[in-house]
């Protein structure tokens, strides 16, 4: 069985063409693509990217976890995102800088709890992906997205080695990333109450 990080590195080698359609990448992933693409998207959440990938990422990382909910075996994509284009050079770029480092979580993983990446696991990590992608898109300071990124790509990659331990850390990690940011807008809402009806008296003629 070909490793993550062989997948990853054989989608853009030898590539002749300045870009690449998100259709084509799914169509040479086939069975793969739905692990392969939330790493591909959730990964350079971590590195600068260039603009506007963001928006595309979250966009593909929730299809990926709505056909997770419906079961999809295989991935679809509408013609009119099967047709956008990639820059090689990045997705070049994203695999450099991912795949070494997932070499060398590699020797840790191997096919094990493997009901929880089978099909009928997929609808209760599909609906953790969906509140993670939505985190993902907001302008959340000091925190970013990297929590998120990286409970996703711990998904993605338990799903394509078969390995539920690591869909199982991604799960965790995932948990942990909802509830700070839960806590971070409880301690917001919080502050907000006990400082506004101040600032409010403060305008008040003497």
């Amino acid at each position: 069985m070909q490793r993550t990080s062989q997948i990853l590195e054989r989608l853009v080698a030898d590539e002749p063409d300045p870009t690449i359609t998100l259709g084509e990448i799914v169509r040479r992933l086939r069975a793969r693509a739905f692990g392969v693409l939330l790493i591909l998207f959730a990964a350079p959440m971590l590195i600068p990217t260039p603009p506007g990938f963001s928006t595309v990422a979250a966009i593909l990382i929730v299809l990926v976890a709505f056909q997770f909910l419906i079961l999809r075996r295989s991935l679809w994509l509408p013609q009119r995102l099967a047709r956008r284009p990639v820059q090689t050079a990045f997705l070049q770029r994203v695999v450099a800088w991912t795949a070494p480092k997932l070499r060398r979580i590699e020797r840790f993983a191997r096919p094990r709890a493997i009901g929880m990446t089978r099909l009928r696991a997929r609808r209760p990590l599909g609906l953790l992906i969906l509140v993670l992608a939505a985190i993902m898109a907001l302008p959340i300071p000091f925190i970013g997205n990297t929590p998120p990124a990286i409970a996703i790509v711990l998904m993605g990659f338990g799903m394509i080695e078969r390995d539920g331990a690591w869909v199982g850390a991604g799960i965790v990690v995932g948990l942990l990333a909802v509830g700070l940011i839960a806590g971070l807008g409880l301690g917001l809402v919080t502050a907000l109450e006990a400082w506004v009806p101040a600032a409010w008296l403060a305008w008040l003629p003497g």
